[in-house]
């Protein structure tokens, strides 16, 4: 009989407390041109528009009376933008704590005329290119220098995003030991993951 001791446990996808994304808040120093990047190039619709009072020790903005706008980005989430003053220092993607990009999914079918929609729209584009397994992705700026991303998958067994990216055992046994020294710590990690059959 084969030792089945060091086989890992695969985990089953796992129901979460929350559903997804309720809304992301970003920050725009000019939100007539936000709004119409937002509409006009990614065609998501102006949903609600308020200001927002500041409250101390609340995690607000720390403005007094903001303008904070919402835009539907699809399957019942929201893009929302804060109106912070002109001249402030701009935020880096690439520093630890910052926002590196946001990736909004599209449908395989959807995903050629959507690339290019936005480069009608006048705003370069990088790729489409392939990052690997069923990612193909398309790069871009929005005109507060927020680095965004069409994605899509190339595999056509799943629509599901989730379920889209998950991985073998061996697969991701192999990046996990990249990280950790100890094998019994990358086991402890694969034992929670949701796997694909080999």
């Amino acid at each position: 009989m084969a030792d089945t001791s060091l086989a890992p446990k695969t985990a089953a996808l796992a129901a979460t407390p929350t559903r997804g994304i309720d809304h992301l808040a970003f920050v725009t120093d000019d939100l007539p041109a936000t709004m119409d990047f937002y509409t006009r190039v990614l065609q998501m619709q102006l949903v609600h528009v308020r200001r927002v009072p500041y409250e101390r020790d609340r995690g607000q903005p720390p403005y007094d009376n903001l303008r904070h706008y919402f835009f539907n980005m699809g399957n019942d989430t929201l893009l929302a933008f804060f109106e912070y003053p002109k001249g402030l220092e701009r935020q880096n993607r690439d520093l630890p704590g910052g926002m590196q990009h946001i990736a909004f999914h599209l449908p395989r079918a959807r995903f050629d005329a959507m690339v290019e929609h936005v480069k009608s729209c006048g705003v370069p584009v990088i790729g489409p290119v392939p990052l690997g397994g069923r990612f193909w992705s398309a790069y871009f700026y929005d005109n507060n220098g927020i680095r965004l991303e069409l994605a899509t998958s190339l595999d056509e067994t799943t629509s599901a995003v989730v379920e889209s990216v998950l991985q073998t055992a061996d697969e991701a046994r192999a990046e996990l030991a990249t990280l950790f020294d100890n094998p019994a710590d990358v086991e402890r990690w694969l034992a929670h993951m949701p796997l694909k059959p080999e």
